[in-house]
């Protein structure tokens, strides 16, 4: 994808990041939890009583708006963190997270969290150093959505999440876990238009669809794509 995409995503990977010896202190003081697809780890509005470390599965950000439109906000994936700014803030929380399929976690609570942190210092370093990756990755996506021409767009939204999720190496494949509703909500367009979007990236080989999630099938070509120009084509036709 981009240069620094892999760089970036194992920036957002926090758990990684910590020492054996962080890691221990987050685990002995946390217990593990296993949610079923579907199921809710905590509700937008209630209060911030535990943190989430992924250990395996996929976790949907979501929040409602005053008009009571669900927006998707993100998807996170292992070894990254979910719901660490609300114990840190105090405040209620600001989105649900849900499991979008069998989800491993580390389950810490508030004021345990809190007692790691004071502890070690360098953790809240690494929570700061995500919540400014995941803020810049949260104004590009808003960027790249309200361009004029819809493929392009829509070229540029995948591309933006492909980011988020990717783990692996420039130009293979990504698997974006989010139905053909939620990629609207992040394109900010109606459901049929997305469908019409994807219908001509189908078209052109780069984009693959099915249920529950769409695979970016030419990662570089979706870049040309997204950046105006026409896309090379595939190997197998040059």
């Amino acid at each position: 994808m981009r240069g620094s995409s892999t760089a970036e995503a194992e920036e957002r990977r926090m758990w990684l990041r910590l020492t054996p010896d962080e890691q221990a202190a987050l685990t002995a003081a946390g217990h593990l939890k296993v949610w079923q697809p579907g199921q809710v780890l905590a509700l937008q509005g209630s209060p911030p009583s535990s943190v989430f470390v992924v250990l395996r599965g996929w976790v949907k950000v979501s929040a409602t708006n005053y008009r009571g439109d669900d927006a998707p906000l993100a998807a996170r994936g292992p070894s990254e963190i979910v719901g660490e700014l609300g114990p840190i803030s105090g405040l209620a929380r600001t989105a649900t997270m849900s499991a979008i399929d069998e989800v491993h976690t580390l389950v810490v609570t508030r004021e345990k969290f809190v007692g790691v942190l004071r502890a070690r210092p360098r953790i809240t370093e690494e929570i700061l150093r995500m919540a400014a990756i995941r803020l810049q990755q949260s104004d590009r996506l808003r960027l790249e959505s309200g361009g004029p021409d819809f493929p392009q767009r829509l070229a540029a939204v995948l591309l933006e999440l492909a980011l988020q999720h990717e783990s692996g190496q420039a130009g293979e494949q990504v698997e974006l876990r989010f139905n053909q509703g939620e990629l609207a909500g992040f394109a900010r367009v109606s459901r049929s238009t997305l469908i019409r979007g994807l219908d001509e990236l189908r078209k052109l080989g780069v984009v693959r669809t099915a249920r529950q999630r769409i695979t970016i099938t030419q990662p570089l070509a979706l870049r040309e794509l997204a950046a105006g120009r026409p896309p090379p084509p595939p190997a197998s036709q040059t």
